[in-house]
């Protein structure tokens, strides 16, 4: 989630006008870290430009501020629907023949009209057969995705779009020499959009809404924003809209809503990145200029009643229960709103807020966090936790409370404050890094009405914030005035699934060719980018410590900041102790620190540690100041070397395991993504399953896990630095405060895992969603560099983007899926095969066509789109030739090189390979490596809402358990 800025409600800076070329008036804000320009055109279009060459790429937004509370009571989600439909193109592209196409757009906008306003279920399915009709007919018109294939064409990447409640954004992030082609595509996107191609659109709205109905998080953030909004659209209507609505669509009133808030006084353009402002506003003006400004009422928001008393509502779920404690403030541009910034970090910053150190850390509850939801009329500020083992929903809020409760007091360390800002200057740092940040910052400040002088200095602002003022804070708005949300665990009987309506395939007309302008876009040229690839050996300098501890180099001229790695080839398959290990480091102390001492002293610092263990390998991580990289060293190194063992600390700690593998087992992305995918992979023994048992992590002793801290780096590692330290200076801290032994000690004998091959089998898990969610595997052969090539334009081409085969097929044609993608996939070692590995999720009625879809796409001859084809190959090179390997990156290219045993940046051969490459050696590949092989299918979902004849059609149907993909 990205932050939002917020503003102290009296600080004034000077902003200074400026002009570029004597015609372009811009502000500029002291100080400010992006050196940002904001423009204002003539018809009152605002632009946001920041110039950042850290790479040759654009991070480009259009955003309106018209989000959900704008939608009308009685068509909710219109917002929502409007964002979908301006992806299928205007007058101009899209369509092979409007002057045909339009009568018959016409007749199905007027046949909605009817359909919405019918209420005889009879009366309604005959309607709704007859949209059915029209819209396959006119689908032979039009030419699916044209706009998506441009962005492809031009290298675009992150092609998306979403919808919140004041804001709908559109995102692109472009090569810098594609500037002028996509402000041509996109003033052409928003000047006469048409909505083609809409009842299959519809269905992916509605495979939307059951995901979010299958989301705990959305149904809990729904309650709390009820409680707090009962007269205002933040509370009485949702994004998405009701089902009722989403079943009753007006294409005339989503029109209507694009032409009175789509006008330039109402919108803004972000653009960040390679960016020269003073030509990049003059082609802004080309081609948004002449946008006539309309007039738009000042929203009024409604006024809440004040919160008196606690409010409470309970929702229920499959997933795990927690609570959520909500409060109403003032808006994103409030003082209140701006403290919450520095509350937050207080109470909850991962490291050693109250939240941190009293509660999870002493096992109070498993997790606790607060965090703020600044929006233009109105703040959201939330408390949530989860609890631990035994412990009642009720109890957990007392201890949420009681823990903010301390700010009335003050009862926090001296040092906190302090800490608190150093920490969010560096988190500052951090996102300015990357122009995307930037560019997405500059449009929440848009959007939510807070003036950019404000949003850049305020930290600065809050840095002046004392002990007093936090407490005088807490006493004033923290009474009984909050809501309450108990999230439980649970069969939740109310939900109304959205139902799949008959729809007829439409036609996409892939192979038709393109519309004029596109291929008008297609032709245009414009400055070639030279690509640049890494040369490991000038690019990663290298040396050793003690003449034995590798060490890879990059230096960072940019800031003053540092990130190292250890990094050990072995991992999880090498010691079921090592994940417990690495989690008692967050709980542990040494003798001569107690475990909160060791948080707060990496805090202190600005410095933050993590640690990853994976199957085969492991690394602690440590980032922060340039200054405090030695006192860092020195506190991780004392961490590893003197960790004591504490019964107590053992108990928080395998309480909060059990209580989180509990919680794991009850969410679906964890049981599909990690426990079923890697069944599927490896069988019934892999390295998800690999572990502890709940009985075996009881009976752990403390001394168990400080053991294997105390002898980690005794083990083969080495070491990865990216930061602004020299080298020799680097070599003499390392040698110094690096603990290493005389000799390496080998290493523990791994457990060995094979990757499965299919037997054209079906895995099932029985889970309460309203989705079926499937993956198929299939396995590959051993990793092979000569294969980049292929595989990069095989997964673009076939199953990689919006504009792909398998994206047009199952969503915009038949309008299978919400979410569906394919790709051949490489190991991360090369020990290992490739996968293919492809998704789709659907309602369970569309079960049996989304199984079938998606195996013709992989067993029959892959379809031949000659405009598909070379827009794929466009995209591959442009992406290559814009695309910066830098910072850390560097260091994690050459270490993923390493462990494939390749001594090269392979986006050199992919990039002087692809053009090469023809449509039959693409064929050859997908004959050979994805059709009739066999295969694993994995779904979960909901087992009396699914077709299980449907599915005994791929294989014998086998139903597992939790305990069988957990091992646990």
């Amino acid at each position: 989630m990205k932050k939002v800025l917020s503003l102290f409600s009296v600080a004034i800076l000077l902003l200074s006008g400026c002009t570029s070329k004597e015609k372009y008036t811009y502000i500029t804000v002291p100080n400010d870290p992006t050196n940002g320009r904001i423009y204002t055109l003539p018809n009152g279009l605002t632009v946001y430009i920041s110039q950042y060459k850290s790479e040759p790429r654009i991070q480009t937004l259009i955003a309106t501020k018209a989000g959900s509370k704008f939608d009308p009571h009685d068509a909710t989600g219109l917002a929502h629907y409007l964002e979908h439909m301006l992806f299928k193109g205007t007058d101009k592209y899209g369509s092979a023949d409007y002057a045909k196409e339009k009568p018959l757009l016409d007749k199905i906008d007027t046949l909605f009209e009817v359909y919405r306003h019918t209420t005889d279920t009879s009366a309604r399915a005959k309607l709704y057969h007859e949209i059915d009709s029209v819209s396959y007919a006119a689908s032979h018109y039009a030419i699916a995705n044209e706009y998506d294939k441009m962005m492809t064409a031009i290298g675009a990447q992150g092609t998306n779009a979403f919808t919140s409640v004041e804001q709908t954004v559109f995102q692109e992030d472009i090569p810098a020499n594609e500037l002028e082609p996509w402000l041509e595509i996109e003033s052409d996107r928003f000047r006469n959009p048409v909505m083609r191609l809409f009842h299959t659109e519809l269905e992916a709205v509605y495979e939307e809404k059951n995901r979010n109905l299958d989301n705990d998080d959305e149904k809990a953030y729904e309650a709390q924003a009820a409680m707090l909004f009962k007269k205002h659209p933040y509370g009485t209507q949702t994004t998405i809209g009701t089902i009722h609505d989403l079943k009753n669509p007006s294409l005339k009133e989503i029109i209507a809503y694009f032409h009175k808030y789509y006008v330039p006084n109402n919108m803004v353009i972000a653009l960040s990145g390679d960016v020269n402002p003073d030509s990049a506003i003059r082609l802004i003006d080309k081609y948004f200029g002449s946008y006539p400004a309309k007039p738009l009422a000042e929203y009024d928001p409604p006024k809440e009643d004040s919160i008196t008393k606690p409010e409470y509502k309970t929702v229920v779920g499959p997933e795990a229960a927690y609570v959520t404690v909500g409060y109403r403030f003032p808006g994103a541009s409030s003082r209140e709103s701006d403290m919450l910034d520095l509350i937050s970090q207080l109470l909850s910053n991962n490291q050693a807020g109250l939240f941190d150190i009293d509660l999870k850390q002493q096992g109070k509850v498993l997790n606790a966090n607060a965090n703020k939801n600044a929006m233009k009329d109105y703040t959201v500020w939330s408390l949530q936790a989860y609890p631990k083992a035994g412990q009642s929903l009720e109890n957990t809020r007392d201890i949420l409370l009681k823990e903010q409760d301390k700010l009335k007091t003050g009862d926090f360390p001296d040092w906190l404050l302090t800490a608190v800002i150093n920490n969010m200057k560096l988190q500052q740092i951090q996102q300015n890094r990357y122009y995307g940040f930037r560019a997405y910052n500059f449009v929440q400040a848009f959007t939510s009405g807070v003036d950019w002088a404000n949003a850049v200095t305020e930290v600065d602002r809050l840095s002046k914030v004392t002990r007093k003022d936090v407490m005088n804070f807490a006493k004033a708005n923290f009474k009984n005035n909050y809501v309450v949300v108990y999230k439980k665990v649970g069969l939740d009987s109310t939900i109304e699934k959205v139902q799949k309506p008959p729809i007829t395939p439409i036609q996409t007309n892939a192979s038709a060719g393109s519309s004029a302008f596109v291929k008008h876009i297609e032709e245009e040229k414009v400055a070639p980018v030279t690509p640049v690839y890494l040369d490991y050996k000038k690019d990663i300098q290298q040396f050793s410590v003690d003449n034995k501890l590798p060490v890879y180099y990059v230096n960072n001229n940019e800031d003053s900041i540092f990130a190292v790695y250890y990094l050990f080839d072995f991992g999880g398959k090498n010691s079921k102790l090592l994940k417990p290990a690495m989690k008692y480091l967050e709980y542990g102390g040494t003798s001569k620190l107690s475990p909160a001492q060791v948080q707060q002293e990496f805090y202190k610092l600005a410095c933050s540690y993590s640690t990853y263990v994976d199957k085969d390998r492991l690394y602690i991580y440590m980032t922060g100041l340039s200054k405090s990289f030695v006192p860092a060293v020195k506190l991780m190194e004392n961490l590893l070397a003197d960790a004591q063992p504490d019964t107590a600390v053992m108990n928080k700690l395998v309480g909060a395991m059990l209580k989180q593998r509990e919680n794991d087992k009850q969410d679906k992305e964890v049981i599909l993504f990690d426990a079923m995918e890697n069944y599927g992979k490896y069988g019934a023994n892999n390295p998800f399953n690999y572990t502890l048992s709940n009985s075996e992590l009881t009976n752990l002793k403390p001394q168990q896990l400080t053991d294997v801290l105390h002898r980690l780096t005794s083990y083969p590692h080495h070491i990865m630095y990216y930061g602004p330290e020299g080298i020799k200076q680097l070599q003499s801290d390392l040698a110094q405060y690096h603990k290493l032994p005389p000799k390496f000690s080998p290493l523990p004998t791994p457990e060995k895992f094979e990757q499965q091959q299919g037997k054209n089998q079906v895995y099932v898990i029985d889970h309460d969603m309203k989705q079926t969610e499937i993956i198929i595997l299939e396995k590959g052969g051993r990793y092979d560099p000569k294969l980049a090539p292929l595989s990069a334009m095989y997964n673009q081409y076939f199953g990689g983007s919006m504009a792909s085969v398998v994206f047009q097929t199952l969503r915009e044609s038949k309008a299978l899926a919400y979410s569906t993608w394919s790709g051949y996939t490489a190991p991360s070692d090369s020990t290992e095969c490739y996968s293919n590995f492809a998704y789709i999720g659907a309602q369970a009625d569309k079960l049996p066509q989304a199984m079938k879809g998606m195996f013709e796409l992989l067993n029959d001859t892959i379809p031949n789109y000659a405009q598909l084809w070379t827009t794929s190959k466009d995209a591959i090179l442009k992406n290559i030739a814009s695309t910066r390997v830098i910072r850390e990156g560097e260091l994690f290219n050459y270490e993923s090189a390493r462990r494939l045993g390749i001594n090269h940046d392979t986006r050199r051969d992919v990039y002087e390979n692809v053009p090469k490459l023809t449509f039959a050696d693409i064929q050859k590949f997908h004959s050979d490596k994805i059709a009739d092989h066999p295969y694993t299918v994995l779904v979960i979902g909901n087992k009396k809402d699914m077709d299980i004849a449907a599915l005994e059609k791929y294989g014998k149907v086998n139903y597992l358990t939790i305990q069988d993909i957990f091992g646990y």
